[in-house]
């Protein structure tokens, strides 16, 4: 379970998360997004960012880039936040740009926003353990101005966010959160004032040990079925220990998510996992492109904030960039549900 939590999410249509992540590895790889997506929000323009990331120390740009409102395929953007500021991130030099503050009536949100979640049409939902908002990007630089959605009633604690593909549980894309305990809760963000409704965890390992949502989950449609990826931990049965240094990919099982949808009784999870483990620890963030899923890691004791490619086959990671000046690390990550991914399912 997350304490706290930072997000970064693939906001634009038109961005890949995996576009920056494998840009870090040197390797070129198309946008992934069909032509006809539109862009969303904070363009990168023609900023040239003058950050050192391309070495991989992951140094923040000041990247001066116009800010736009994409309309079509072109736009290249992902949104980055901390517990009170938005970013944006260009995937091609790595620059990073301060949107602004977040602000709720002109002024500091009094909770931190703790997770972003990204719709099909690139509208930046942001939550934080209580509420969910939307958020309205500034046409230059300045105050993210953000308008309350639903209020989540209960003693839940959100820290993952995420948008179900349209049809999948309604007509329209489902908003679903995951929680301190690692439950998946559905929230009806037509409603000022929301009940979630529990869909279930992710149930125990072979030793009896929990597994839990470490951070992030993130749901997409492939060959035209909707699918779902999380990052889980094992945490023990009085979960007072839980794991910190390997989390594992796991792959939700969509059939009984939807059965609990329509039952309202909460299932289990949990489809399965890919290997052993990634070997990194507190993945707060998640996101998925090609045939491969991004993490994004917290900061741990000796090791800055870090972006690892996890091998969708194997599940193993490896880090591709470090973030030493982003303090603390990120927490959440996701793509746009048109994000074209074929990520195996496991085997297990």
């Amino acid at each position: 379970m997350k304490s706290v939590s930072r997000s970064i999410v693939v906001a634009s249509a038109t961005v890949a998360l995996a576009s920056f992540a494998l840009a870090c590895s040197g390797k070129n790889v198309s946008s992934g997004f069909e032509a006809t997506d539109g862009g969303g929000g904070f363009g990168t323009g023609t900023g040239s960012g003058s950050g050192t990331g391309n070495n991989g120390n992951g140094n923040l740009g000041n990247g001066s880039g116009d800010a736009g409102q994409g309309t079509g395929g072109s736009v290249q953007v992902i949104y980055a936040h901390t517990d009170t500021e938005l970013y944006s991130m260009d995937p091609t030099t790595h620059a990073v740009t301060d949107i602004g503050p977040f602000q709720i009536n002109g002024s500091t949100p009094s909770d931190a926003i703790t997770d972003l979640a990204v719709d099909a049409e690139g509208s930046v939902w942001v939550n934080t353990e209580t509420d969910v908002y939307r958020a309205s990007l500034p046409s230059s630089p300045g105050p993210v101005a953000l308008t309350l959605e639903t209020s989540t009633s209960g003693n839940h604690k959100f820290y993952a966010l995420g948008f179900a593909p349209a049809g999948f549980l309604g007509s329209a894309e489902a908003l679903i959160a995951g929680d301190d305990e690692g439950e998946l809760w559905y929230i009806n963000t037509s409603s000022a004032n929301s009940t979630p409704q529990d869909l279930g965890g992710f149930g125990t390992n072979g030793n009896g040990d929990t597994w839990e949502l470490s951070g992030d989950l993130v749901f997409y449609t492939q060959n035209g079925t909707a699918t779902g990826l999380a990052t889980i931990r094992t945490c023990s049965s009085s979960k007072s220990d839980c794991g910190k240094s390997n989390d594992y990919l796991a792959a939700v099982d969509m059939t009984a998510l939807q059965q609990a949808f329509t039952s309202g009784t909460p299932g289990s999870l949990l489809k399965g996992t890919y290997g052993s483990g990634t070997g990194y620890g507190e993945l707060f963030g998640l996101g998925a492109w090609g045939n491969a899923a991004y993490g994004f890691a917290r900061e741990q004791s000796n090791t800055p904030a870090q972006l690892i490619q996890i091998d969708g086959t194997t599940g193993v990671g490896t880090s591709l960039q470090q973030f030493p000046n982003i303090t603390s690390g990120w927490s959440g990550a996701g793509v746009t549900t048109k994000a074209v991914i074929s990520v195996p399912q496991p085997n297990n």
